[in-house]
């Protein structure tokens, strides 16, 4: 090598130093992550002025983190800031080759049930790819967007087989109305009894749709334990309904309530269908005042 290609390469060398010295703030020392890299930090501001809610994954050169953001699909942002032009390209490439799969997995985090573990996970493998020299650095994003959706798929039947019990119950309720109508102008025992199971059915029914969205339904990897789950509240709204069914009749609950007519004690059924705890405290409430 000439002097004169040696000379140039140690001048180009300094500078790199240089430049990496000034961002680093220490001469000499191991790479340390870049002023604007270490500004990412949980409750700061970003470089375009968001909350940061979440740093899910940092390097020397990189940030992958989460802002406070009505839109999901928006929450997740990347910064990075190269040692050098030609390290910052260098990252940018990387980013670029995989940022259509990265916008995928993102788009898809809305159908997770888990957001939290399925964000760091997309975060975890942008920054594998922005580290990693690689060509198939791609496939870990293609596992993580067949994971999300197959995850999606799941939590869909589980829901199914959490609400099927209910299901039936209503079919079967209901169908047992139709058939006996003409018992209702008489309010006969047969129809009293298949109030009683409509009212249940309808209460239970209530109960289950409005704490769906509060279930985890990726918790159990069997559908069975979630029909079971839907099998239990729907058992627990029949025995509730019946007991009130007596109760009323006893003129022990509601017993100012007129119960001529099957609407009247529908109601009530089905207010002891959705709630867990009237018939309950209401026992317990006898059992004290028996004991005293």
């Amino acid at each position: 090598m000439s002097e004169k290609l040696r000379e140039d390469l140690g001048a180009q060398l300094e500078k790199v130093a240089e430049v990496k010295e000034e961002k680093s703030g220490k001469p000499g020392a191991k790479s340390q992550p870049i002023d604007s890299v270490v500004k990412i930090v949980k409750g700061g501001k970003d470089p375009s002025g968001y909350e940061i809610v979440d740093v899910l994954a940092k390097g020397n050169e990189y940030a992958v983190y989460e802002i406070e953001h009505a839109d999901i699909n928006n929450r997740l942002r990347v910064f990075i800031d190269g040692f050098t032009d030609e390290s910052e390209r260098a990252l940018t490439k990387r980013f670029s080759d995989v940022k259509q799969k990265y916008i995928e997995a993102k788009g898809l985090l809305y159908r997770s049930s888990n957001f939290g573990m399925m964000k760091n996970r997309v975060a975890h493998a942008l920054a594998t790819a922005l580290i990693s020299d690689k060509n198939n650095v791609a496939e870990e994003f293609d596992q993580l967007i067949a994971s999300i959706r197959e995850e999606a798929k799941e939590v869909v039947f589980n829901r199914a087989s959490y609400m099927f019990p209910m299901i039936i119950g209503l079919v079967v309720s209901a169908g047992f109305a139709l058939k006996f109508m003409g018992e209702r102008a008489n309010f006969t025992p047969i129809w009293q009894l298949i109030v009683v199971a409509l009212g249940s059915s309808l209460g239970g029914g209530l109960a289950i749709l409005s704490k769906t969205k509060n279930l985890r339904f990726e918790e159990y990897e069997s559908k069975f334990h979630y029909f079971l789950f839907g099998l239990e509240r729907v058992l627990l709204a029949l025995v509730a309904g019946s007991i009130a069914f007596v109760l009323v009749k006893a003129r022990f609950l509601f017993s100012d309530i007129a119960i001529s007519s099957y609407w009247s004690l529908m109601a009530i059924i089905i207010v002891a269908g959705f709630s867990e705890m009237l018939v309950p405290s209401f026992l317990e409430t006898m059992s004290t005042k028996k004991s005293q």
